[in-house]
């Protein structure tokens, strides 16, 4: 049987710089074993380490661990691993183990001979059927829906009172509106007692079962895409998302209208977010113009 392998991916910043997105293929001689897109968390410390912010240093991070993982793990012993080495982050920056701002990513992973895909987080997740079927399990978590929702409420009032849409779109006062519970907000995370506000998040501690979601690929499936929130959802090609992308951007600057975020697009930035994606396929991917590679 074919082996599974790589049919595009990219990893686009939002402005200068690496970003904090990354992505991660593992590949032998049978073809990749592991694919990964890892959303590193935006740093809202403020702190300096060494050049590059909580969130790249997060991602680094937990792609060394999937890539040193023993064949045969459990998604419980690869979440537990991944946690460790972000402990191990944590203590080489003398973060506290229960500080809120400590660096901290958020990933889906695929292990497409296993038949398998586990993510800890909002990462978008699609699985492709032979037939042609196409399931999305898109990332998001309630609070970000409360927060993005109230901070654009609060744009649409100043907009309504006379503000101009680039000045607000320069200052964003509706992340200033929404920044305490941003900074706050990693207290719900890996807690049980969350309630619904409750989400996983790769930043050390434990997590709970509850926050680890896991895609058994039916014996049908022959492709699997993982895309970051950066893009609006796990579109079936890289082509597609990055067009989708470009037509929300192109109508809603702000980000506070049909696709509202938590923050904006800011002045000269290529998008609201670091983005990155990922599709592998069985066989021949169904659509013959596979060749996009984004890096």
């Amino acid at each position: 049987m074919a082996g599974w392998r790589v049919a595009e991916r990219a990893v686009r910043a939002k402005g200068a710089g690496p970003g904090e997105d990354r992505v991660v293929v593992l590949e032998d001689d049978g073809g990749v074993r592991c694919a990964a897109v890892i959303d590193g968390v935006t740093d809202k410390s403020g702190r300096d380490y060494g050049g590059a912010s909580g969130g790249a240093l997060a991602a680094d991070r937990v792609a060394q661990a999937l890539a040193t993982l023993p064949d045969g793990v459990t998604v419980a012993e690869a979440v537990a691993a991944v946690s460790a080495e972000l402990m191990e982050l944590r203590r080489k920056w003398s973060v506290a183990g229960d500080d809120l701002l400590a660096p901290a990513a958020v990933a889906a992973v695929a292990w497409p001979r296993r038949r398998l895909v586990w993510r800890v987080g909002d990462v978008h997740v699609a699985l492709g059927h032979r037939d042609g079927r196409w399931r999305p399990h898109p990332g998001g978590k309630l609070i970000d829906t409360v927060l993005a929702g109230a901070r654009a409420a609060y744009l649409h009032c100043l907009l309504l009172q006379g503000e101009h849409p680039q000045e607000l779109a320069a200052t964003d006062p509706g992340r200033a509106l929404i920044r305490p519970v941003l900074e706050r907000q990693a207290v719900l995370a890996n807690r049980e007692e969350a309630g619904p506000f409750g989400f996983g998040l790769l930043d050390g501690r434990p997590v709970p079962e509850r926050f680890v979601e896991t895609f058994e690929l039916a014996e049908d499936v022959d492709e699997v895409v993982l895309a970051s929130d950066g893009y609006l959802g796990p579109a079936r090609t890289l082509a597609a998302a990055e067009a989708e992308l470009r037509a929300s951007l192109r109508a809603d600057r702000l980000r506070i209208r049909e696709h509202p975020a938590t923050k904006a697009m800011a002045a000269g930035a290529d998008s609201f977010d670091d983005r990155s994606y990922v599709r592998v396929f069985l066989g021949f991917p169904r659509d013959r113009d596979s060749s996009s590679r984004i890096s």
